[in-house]
């Protein structure tokens, strides 16, 4: 194997590719990226057997070959090396020389022969998203996927057809504190894929791969695996194996407290009131009058902060307490100029939408403050 690329043709893929690798693997061949040589390109590949990303890029080959290398060392190695320059890398006998204007570096490989072989998806669903689609049904809702590994089933994002809503392709997440819901038209051939739950993992390194691109993503889906295939990528994933929860019967239905505000405004205020609010709690109290909205923050340690902004408000006094992270997490994903919040009382949950997405939904429940 002998060949020269680029460094920013090579830097790309490998950022995709070193992000899949555990840095700690009790097998040492999982640290290894397999790079494979033909007629004018590389493909990259790693796994870490739940999940495998196959990257491609051109290239000058001057010898087909393949080898196995340390992912985060080669990956270190050109991220540090000059931008705009040359890189060859020749495998030689166990090595692989990687050499770049007058930096060399000799690096170990491992046998190819004991590269995982990866299991073929079984034939299931496929259909096509627009990669702006893809982002937006991830971006709305991944930061509400739950970190708590004992309920393993709320550990990913689950896309779904919703039964009540079959024209919908639908993603939620919910950790049990927050929910939060997008939907987008349902692109053809998805109409009777299975609810399937993506990892956390894998939703960050799919995020990647759609910013990195504007053309469309294949997606094939079957019952334990899915497939995203971009222009020069492939990714496919494990899917979570169990049942995701009856998330309808959280979402408010009668909450008939309608307050609209400024979506910049009201993240600032509560970011700056936050800022006494304690590590662990994060608690923010909400007040609501007349088209007044009052927040406060009270510490015993850190001390006190209050703030108060005009709104569009015209129903019953109310005081609501909120893990204010959670509001700014939920304000980040805001993309028009208000947000609403449409609350029952100070013990139930709120529903919070974007004017400006249709089918984008979270649901944050109150805290005692």
């Amino acid at each position: 194997m002998h060949f020269t690329i680029d460094r920013n043709s090579l830097l790309k893929p490998l950022g995709h590719i070193y992000s899949v690798v555990e840095r700690r693997n009790t097998i040492p061949i999982l640290s290894n990226v397999l790079i494979e040589t033909n007629s004018s390109k590389i493909s990259l590949t790693a796994t870490d057997m739940d999940m495998d990303i196959v990257e491609v890029t051109g290239c000058i080959v001057s010898k087909q070959g393949k080898a196995t290398l340390s992912a985060h060392t080669l990956y270190d190695i050109v991220r540090k090396l000059p931008d705009g320059g040359e890189i060859k890398i020749e495998l030689l006998d166990l090595n692989v020389e990687v050499s770049a204007g007058k930096s060399k570096f000799i690096l170990p490989t491992l046998p190819v022969d004991d590269y995982p072989v990866m299991t073929e998806i079984e034939k299931g669903n496929e259909f096509s998203l627009q990669s702006v689609d893809l982002l937006n049904l991830i971006d709305n809702t991944k930061f509400a996927i739950s970190s708590e590994e004992t309920r393993y089933y709320l550990n990913g994002i689950f896309l779904h057809v919703p039964e009540d809503n079959k024209d919908k392709l639908r993603a939620v997440a919910t950790d049990g504190h927050r929910l939060a819901q997008a939907e987008i038209p349902i692109p053809e051939g998805a109409e009777s894929i299975p609810g399937i739950i993506i990892p956390r993992k894998a939703v960050g390194e799919i995020r990647k791969l759609a910013e990195g691109t504007e053309e469309k993503v294949k997606i094939i889906v079957s019952n334990t695996k899915v497939k995203f295939i971009f222009p020069n990528s492939i990714l496919t994933t494990k899917l979570i194996d169990g049942s995701f929860p009856d998330y309808q019967r959280v979402i408010p239905k009668e909450n008939l407290n309608k307050l609209v505000v400024a979506n910049a405004d009201f993240s600032k205020a509560v970011d700056r009131v936050s800022t006494v609010s304690m590590e662990k709690s994060r608690a923010i109290k909400l007040s609501l009058n007349k088209n007044l909205l009052s927040l406060n923050v009270n510490s015993h340690d850190l001390g006190n902060a209050f703030e108060e902004l005009e709104i569009d408000y015209n129903s019953q006094n109310l005081d609501i307490g909120f893990n204010s992270k959670y509001l700014l997490d939920i304000s980040s994903q805001i993309q028009g100029k208000d947000i609403e919040i449409l609350l029952s009382d100070s013990a139930s949950p709120a529903l919070i939408t974007d004017p400006d997405q249709d089918g984008v939904i979270f649901v944050l429940m109150p805290m005692r403050v």
